[in-house]
């Protein structure tokens, strides 16, 4: 469970923890909590939303069934909304997954891993034998099917690799940018994988 205090927070928390819930208030310091519902279903349409509100206000209720969130007036009655909730994370977790088993098995670093993707400095959230997904303080720029040197300086490791894509948590950052490791060299790729299979759990 995570918490953000934040619009702003909120985002970027959203985009690193990827949650199966999202609990929002629609009043957010400035901002509605509609906005914050309607980027997490851009994101993760699969995430089960939650917007409670002080009155009950019917053109609310109605935007929010617009996007598949819930609408809960305040104060909540605690046993009705955990058993509303628990049905909805149910419901969602008995979908059929859209996506294609991963190849490769993510792991993800028990240290802090420095990594550069070309001139973007960042660190490794999790990686495979097939690539890494990083969260870089500079947006990756250059089109997508560009080769870039993926470098981890503290383990002397250096391969050829592709941003496949780029995410950003809010508009000046951070961003996550999932990489394919395509290296050539025989000798380079077994040290990639060693490191994989040492970095973590």
């Amino acid at each position: 469970m995570t918490q953000a205090t934040t619009f702003a927070d909120a985002r970027r928390r959203l985009v690193l923890s990827k949650p199966d819930l999202l609990i929002t208030s629609v009043r957010l310091a400035g901002f509605n909590g509609l906005h914050l519902v309607v980027a997490t279903k851009a994101m993760l349409p699969d995430t089960v939303a939650v917007v409670t509100h002080a009155v009950v206000d019917p053109a609310l209720q109605a935007d929010a069934a617009r996007y598949n969130a819930l609408y809960l007036v305040q104060p909540v009655d605690w046993p009705i909304f955990l058993g509303v909730i628990g049905s909805a994370v149910g419901a969602r977790a008995g979908r059929p997954k859209g996506s294609r088993p991963r190849r490769w098995t993510r792991k993800t670093p028990a240290d802090y891993v420095v990594a550069a993707l070309g001139s973007a400095v960042g660190t490794v959230v999790d990686l495979s034998y097939g690539g890494a997904r990083l969260q870089m303080t500079d947006r990756v720029t250059g089109p997508n099917d560009a080769a870039h040197t993926l470098a981890l300086p503290d383990a002397g490791i250096a391969v050829h690799a592709r941003p496949v894509w780029t995410q950003g948590a809010a508009p000046d950052g951070p961003w996550l940018c999932g990489v394919e490791v395509h290296e050539p060299d025989p000798v380079m790729n077994r040290a990639w994988r060693a490191f994989v299979d040492a970095v973590g759990v």
